[in-house]
């Protein structure tokens, strides 16, 4: 009799949790595909320099064996990447690239909806709303503040990937399920190492604090947290050994690492690069997330410690580089994680958002959750405004609109608002669109020059290319505007051509895992800034044994006739090589 009742109850049980997945999975699917919309997708952006010759596994093949750039591509310190080197060589790449942006996007808000939880955010009507505030906040659209780290951008690569993870990590520990944080965090070292020491950092923070609260007992947790830590030193265990293996790291070339930073790319590391604006900008998400948290009375989520977390390693990255100018402490890119506050900070408005969407408080339903609906979901500059909405809130509780009043202004101003963001964010789709085909018109152009490349030049031909843009402050002080556009979408020019470049201007980055390669990044590079003219490429290229010029079409009489012609892009040949 017992079994016979307790049977349909397991079984409805069963089906309610097959329910419940069902709705994540779509409530994430359409979050990932929404927020796609919003930022547009285009591959064969900067950070495909690195990722797509590992894919093509250029650095087996004869003709880079002297190529200190692709070659050091073997110790790149990611085990996603290296788990695929030399699988992929076709242009069916770029399919690949959409479907691990999709499913990284998807990993990113199924981490926003495990915190979502810890936050009372749990029917579908609220998850939904929440999802959509949180594809559409501004806090993360694009890049974050004072460190440049991806949040929500337009091309797939494995720091971003790494965000979800972290979240998962952390929302994990916040439920005092340490065991699967600490490995979650191991999968996040897998993806990139620095992105897991700073969700270290974080982890302790709500660890301390459900101990300060009596959560923990130090037999269960060091029972929980060596599990973890297991686990995690066997998902490290690839990575590490690749970094150590690393040969151009042995050589000490004679150069100030934080000067090699200020002449590339300074804004990860180094924060007197980072405009005041937006240090500026970041302190008050940082100070919205935190009041957002607070107000939404959720303590046992730890959402609070969390940011708090986050924002210690970065105020740890503003300090590094006035103590030491050790690499690999630099390397971790502290101030990136500036990301995690973002994601946190969107995480806490959106979640207040929802929660004054579904209020019985007419205040709170009709006029608080549109006002900071359109101050987050529209142009990041108003956050100061979000926050003066939030001290609001916070100092007058109990404030209330004269509903009553004649004048009924109050009655349309929510419609209005949320008119707003939905105007705001047609536009913003409309842009996001046009620029993606906009990239991938300039990367097509450089795939058309690739494959004829691979096809109708020798195998160990070297082309001089254009640079592209140089970031940093330093050594480079001259940018050619023409140059640099015609750089556009070069990312994928040897992973089509399976041809050696002379230097592009992002090489730099091979810096930081083989410093030996520093003075070849920066003589090429310097030499190449220095030349104005056509002619004076060629010259250049004759005297180095290129055998192409990679340069504009429209050049002034007299020129030597193209080779061949790719949209913006020909390639001349140079006489003196045999080239021609």
């Amino acid at each position: 009799m017992t079994q016979s009742l307790l049977m349909p109850r397991t079984a409805a049980g069963r089906a309610q949790h097959v329910a419940n997945w069902r709705m994540d999975f779509v409530i994430v699917s359409f979050g990932a595909l929404f927020s796609l919309m919003l930022s547009g997708y285009s591959a064969g952006e900067e950070n495909n320099f690195y990722q797509l010759p590992i894919l093509g596994g250029l650095y087996n093949e004869p003709q880079f064996a002297n190529d200190p750039f692709i070659q050091s591509l073997r110790y790149y310190a990611s085990g996603f990447w290296q788990l695929l080197s030399g699988r992929v060589d076709s242009p069916e790449v770029y399919v690949l690239l959409f479907i691990f942006q999709l499913l990284s996007r998807m990993i990113l808000f199924a981490g926003l909806l495990a915190w979502a939880a810890l936050l009372g955010i749990e029917g579908d009507r609220e998850r939904l709303v929440f999802t959509a505030l949180a594809a559409l906040s501004s806090t993360l659209n694009g890049f974050s503040d004072a460190g440049v780290g991806g949040l929500l951008i337009t091309s797939f690569t494995h720091s971003e990937a790494a965000n979800g993870t972290t979240l998962l990590a952390l929302a994990w520990a916040a439920r005092g399920r340490v065991t699967t944080a600490f490995a979650m965090n191991g999968v996040t070292f897998f993806l990139n190492a620095f992105v897991a020491v700073w969700t270290a950092v974080p982890l302790a923070f709500i660890i301390v604090a459900q101990w300060r609260k009596g959560r923990w007992t130090p037999r269960g947790f060091l029972v929980r947290a060596l599990a973890g830590l297991a686990i995690f030193a066997i998902l490290a265990a690839p990575v590490t050994r690749n970094i150590l293996a690393d040969p151009y790291t042995r050589p000490t070339p004679g150069f100030d690492y934080i000067a090699f930073l200020e002449s590339f790319f300074p804004y990860h590391f180094l924060i007197w690069s980072n405009p005041l604006r937006e240090i500026g900008l970041l302190a008050v998400i940082f100070c919205c997330g935190l009041l957002a948290a607070q107000m939404l009375r959720a303590p046992d989520a730890f959402l609070a410690p969390a940011l708090c977390g986050a924002a210690a390693v970065w105020v740890a990255g503003v300090v590094l580089p006035y103590v030491t100018h050790d690499r690999m402490l630099l390397d971790l890119h502290l101030l990136r994680a500036g990301s995690t506050i973002h994601l946190l900070a969107a995480i806490a408005i959106a979640a207040l958002a929802t929660r004054w969407s579904f209020s019985r408080d007419r205040v709170d339903r009709g006029l608080g959750a549109p006002a900071l609906i359109v101050l987050s979901c529209t142009f990041k500059v108003a956050m100061p405004l979000a926050l003066l909405l939030l001290l609001a809130r916070r100092l007058w509780p109990g404030a209330t609109v004269p509903w009553s009043t004649p004048v009924p202004w109050y009655i349309y101003a929510g419609p209005a608002l949320l008119l707003v963001v939905v105007l705001f964010n047609g536009a913003r789709i409309y842009h996001a669109a046009k620029w993606s085909g906009t990239v991938a018109d300039w990367r097509n152009d450089w795939q058309a020059l690739g494959s004829w490349a691979r096809t109708r030049t020798p195998v160990q031909a070297m082309f001089l290319v254009p640079s592209g843009i140089t970031r940093g402050t330093v050594l480079f002080a001259r940018n050619d505007a023409d140059q640099n556009r015609l750089a556009e979408g070069g990312s994928v020019f040897n992973y089509f051509s399976h041809r050696q470049s002379w230097v592009f201007s992002p090489y730099g980055a091979a810096v930081m895992w083989a410093p030996a390669y520093y003075w070849t990044w920066r003589t090429r590079l310097t030499e190449i800034k220095a030349l104005n003219t056509l002619t004076e490429r060629l010259g250049y290229a004759a005297r180095h044994g290129i055998a192409y010029v990679v340069d504009g079409c429209a050049q002034p009489d007299p020129h030597p006739a193209a080779a061949a012609r790719f949209g913006r892009l020909c390639v001349f040949a140079v006489p003196e090589t045999g080239a021609a």
